[in-house]
């Protein structure tokens, strides 16, 4: 049975549906050659195909993830990894990296970074989201493998960026590894007022409804907390929370009405909008086909 709510945050208004990750490094490392590549990729992947071997890109279909088409045809999902390339400075602006909160020191280390590797999936949007999430966490955990010499990661999809120590101890176990680097949650106040935003980023990739909370009079600090477990559960129950249910918040005799609705922030997306009741600011917009 499909999940309509999984189904609304399937729309046009959705960014990129290609998970885009970017590898930083001080220098240039040794690239693998295909077969080093293959070799590691089957240990974690199983089979494996090459789709096409030239010295800038590399890609390859992975059997094991097979995408369903309307007319029950299959095709396996596919993987990219790109050879150096000079850092594209002007890919994190000045406003992501006010919400780089997993890596406060980060400046130092983006400026002593010259050169950038790319991974991403294609032909994978169709995928069960945890099987997504896993493929994507199998592949990160090969490039890391693969380049020692790694400085930081940067997750497009949740605009996050993690030390590749902490890329590397990850504390997750099988598909919830994506969710290491892969979800966000942002917070952002609202200039000229005593309102708050704090929304999640980086499950509308898979695709599942990220959260938004539109606010005041709260500890942001417990919120992005909320928010974090909120987008945790929607991911593990698969979006189970529907226009209409409440959640509990910050105290037991809270009820938090929520409702989809497109996101008050870039990247334009339908998400779940939680009602903080009594300290909601502005009006709950129109809700979203679900």
């Amino acid at each position: 049975m499909k999940n309509k709510n999984i189904e609304g945050a399937k729309n046009e208004k959705n960014p990129s549906t290609i998970g885009l990750f970017f590898f930083y490094f001080k220098e240039k490392a040794p690239f693998p050659s295909t077969e080093q590549l293959l070799q590691k990729m089957k240990d974690k992947l199983g089979d494996i195909d090459i789709v096409s071997d030239s010295e800038a890109v590399k890609m390859f279909s992975i059997s094991d993830y097979l995408v369903r088409y309307e007319n029950n045809q299959e095709v396996p999902a596919q993987l990219i990894i790109t050879n150096f390339n000079e850092i594209n400075q002007e890919l994190i602006t000045p406003q992501i990296k006010t919400q780089f909160w997993n890596f406060p020191d980060f400046q130092p280390v983006l400026d002593a970074c010259h050169w950038q590797i790319m991974i991403s999936d294609f032909m994978a949007y169709g995928l069960h989201p945890h099987k997504r999430a896993e493929l994507l966490s199998k592949w990160i955990d090969i490039t890391l493998d693969l380049f020692p010499t790694c400085q930081a990661v940067y997750y497009a999809p949740s605009e996050n960026l993690l030390s590749a120590e902490k890329a590397r101890n990850n504390p997750y176990e099988g598909h919830f590894r994506y969710l290491h680097g892969g979800l966000n949650c942002r917070y952002f106040r609202i200039q000229d007022s005593d309102d708050m935003l704090v929304d999640s980023l980086g499950l509308h990739l898979l695709p599942l409804p990220d959260v938004q909370y539109h606010f005041h009079s709260l500890n942001p600090s417990d919120i992005v907390k909320h928010a974090y477990n909120i987008a945790y559960y929607q991911y593990e129950k698969e979006a189970s929370i529907a226009s209409g249910h409440t959640v509990q918040g910050l105290s037991e005799d809270q009820k938090w009405v929520c409702q989809y609705e497109n996101s008050l922030l870039q990247p334009t997306r339908v998400l779940l909008d939680v009602n903080t009741g009594e300290y909601a600011s502005g009006s709950r917009g129109t809700e979203a086909e679900t």
